[in-house]
């Protein structure tokens, strides 16, 4: 594939600072998706919660009538059935129109790489759409205290991660992996060395 103005597919385990390493790239020049901020967007929308609300209750509500995205998330991350419901049928229709427009506006600017902060993106059959994959690693306890403050359960981040696509499988099919184990500096050290690996060759002067 070609380097020049690449998009770069964001991926990693639940809880490693995936964000930290985007903003990373954003820094460089890269245009950002994020997924989850549009999530969040797509559950304030009428039509969207109207939906959640007929297919999983009124229990996933907030008292302001807003989707509760904890409660919500601990009831499909507890059945399988109900998680491939919420993502296939409600949630992957509307993130693909959104990513589609937004690689239609990435390709007619000028930004020199877009990065698709997704970690779903295998999972909703769009990794195809990326010239490179990155996968973001972190040390196991870090990630429970991560996932502590955002005000998980224990056990949480396990049960997560088990809806998702295997772990080996995904980095298998990444191009590289960032291992945030380490400081913030560590990190945009290593998004400086595949920065100018796989943007920079692409860059026009």
């Amino acid at each position: 594939m070609s380097a020049a103005r690449p998009v770069i597919g964001l991926l990693g385990q639940v809880c490693t600072g995936k964000s930290t390493v985007a903003e990373a790239f954003r820094r460089r020049g890269a245009e950002l998706y994020e997924a989850d901020k549009l999530v969040h967007e797509l559950y304030r929308r009428a039509e969207v919660k109207a939906e959640v609300r007929k297919r999983f209750g009124a229990d996933v509500f907030a008292p302001d009538g807003e989707v509760d995205r904890k409660k919500l998330g601990a009831l499909v991350f507890a059945d399988e059935a109900k998680l491939a419901e919420l993502t296939r049928e409600v949630i992957f229709p509307r993130t693909g129109e959104a990513l589609d427009a937004r690689l239609r506006t990435f390709r007619a600017g000028q930004a020199p790489a877009l990065v698709l902060d997704a970690p779903t993106l295998l999972e909703s059959g769009r990794g195809a759409l990326c010239d490179r994959l990155l996968f973001v690693s972190a040390p196991r306890a870090r990630r429970e205290a991560w996932a502590r403050g955002r005000g998980w359960e224990p056990g949480e981040l396990a049960r997560r991660e088990g809806r998702m696509l295997d772990e080996q499988e995904k980095r298998k099919r990444c191009d590289a992996v960032l291992e945030n184990g380490g400081t913030l500096e560590d990190v945009d050290r290593r998004v400086a060395e595949l920065w100018a690996a796989w943007v920079a060759p692409g860059v026009r002067e």
